[in-house]
């Protein structure tokens, strides 16, 4: 991270104003007094600018990437070779420079739908379209029109056998040490050997999710990441998605179970209406991704609960159990499992 000043005073020796009044189109200054850092990480940086304009004043996203790691490159191209096929998903892009190793992008401002009002499941209703729209538009043959903007970048979920293979082979070894965890020992027991027996069964657990189909999925679709500048009651909201660094070409129904599963999960007052939430969201998904022309050849819902168990023990379970070994909240480590157990038996993968 900068110390503000300075970084003031190389934002004004790349001449960055300058090029921001050629990309808006009006001449902009940059207010020195009024530059805040949002959030700072190893990898990254985000700072709020304010700009001058003839009629006022308005605010930008300033973000440093630190470094060229991997899933930073994901979100710069997201930014500098996607644009063009996602803008309507993603803020404004004014400018993106290269500054040694780092890299610099300035975006539009987007408010986070978090904090802009109390979320109910009928918000779902104005998400759902937006979501469905993105998958619709890079679903399977229509990606591939553009394979050479995604080529050599994008993660491929089919392609990311080892990593989902090490990730697996890590949650065992959780699992393993949270048997030896008076925390959560007794939480995990119940679970363990038909714990076991299922990860070594694995990486693949459900064909369908492929051959239902794949499109460019955001990945990590929660409410800090969904933006909208219309919070209105009556039409879907313009969805604007930030934070890109875990989109890939996967099985479209992935960021589904993410938006509305992990909240369910979350919201312990949402769940004795559980059933009928997550129906709701599914006929709703489903009903928008016919209007692209696409019709899922397995049960909907069959498919819902296939992508959250397959995420689940890809991911879920992994972030859930080092969260608590590194001494913070796992408070989705007993849904998941309950999840796994009666979903698990559902769907017959512990035969």
């Amino acid at each position: 991270m900068y110390e503000l000043k300075a970084l003031y005073y190389r934002i004004k020796d790349l001449k960055i104003a300058e090029k921001l009044s050629n990309s808006i189109g009006e001449k902009v200054t940059i207010i020195p007094s009024d530059i805040k850092c949002l959030k700072s990480t190893k990898r990254s940086s985000i700072y709020k600018l304010i700009l001058q304009r003839k009629n006022g004043y308005y605010p930008i996203i300033f973000k440093v990437y630190n470094s060229t790691a991997y899933k930073n490159e994901v979100e710069i191209n997201i930014y500098k070779k996607a644009y063009p096929i996602l803008k309507e998903f993603l803020p404004r892009i004014y400018l993106i420079e290269t500054v040694k190793n780092e890299t610099w992008v300035f975006m539009e401002f987007v408010n986070q739908i978090r904090g802009q009002l109390t979320f109910s499941p009928s918000h779902f209703q104005y998400i759902i379209p937006s979501i469905a729209k993105l998958h619709g538009q890079t679903f399977e043959s229509r990606f591939k029109e553009d394979k050479n903007i995604w080529k050599d970048w994008l993660p491929v979920y089919t392609s990311m056998q080892k990593t989902r293979v090490k990730y697996m082979n890590q949650t065992i070894d959780l699992i393993h040490a949270a048997m030896k965890d008076n925390r959560i020992s007794h939480v995990i027991k119940p679970y363990y050997p038909s714990l076991i027996k299922l990860y070594n069964k694995g990486p693949d657990f459900f064909p369908e999710l492929i051959k239902n189909g794949s499109s460019i999925t955001h990945g990590d679709l929660h409410m800090q990441n969904i933006c909208s500048k219309n919070i209105t009651q009556s039409t879907p909201w313009h969805i604007q998605l930030i934070d890109w660094e875990s989109a890939k070409y996967s099985p479209v129904w992935f960021d589904l179970v993410v938006l509305v599963e992990l909240l369910l999960g979350f919201r312990k007052d949402w769940q004795p209406n559980a059933e009928k939430i997550r129906t709701q969201c599914v006929h709703l998904y489903v009903d928008e991704m016919k209007k692209y022309g696409i019709n899922f050849k397995t049960n909907p819902m069959t498919l819902y609960k296939m992508a959250y168990l397959q995420r689940t023990f890809e991911r879920g379970l992994h972030t859930q159990l080092r969260r608590i070994s590194d001494n913070r909240e796992g408070e989705l480590l007993s849904y998941h499992l309950e999840k796994i157990s009666t979903w698990g038996k559902e769907l017959g993968i512990y035969q």
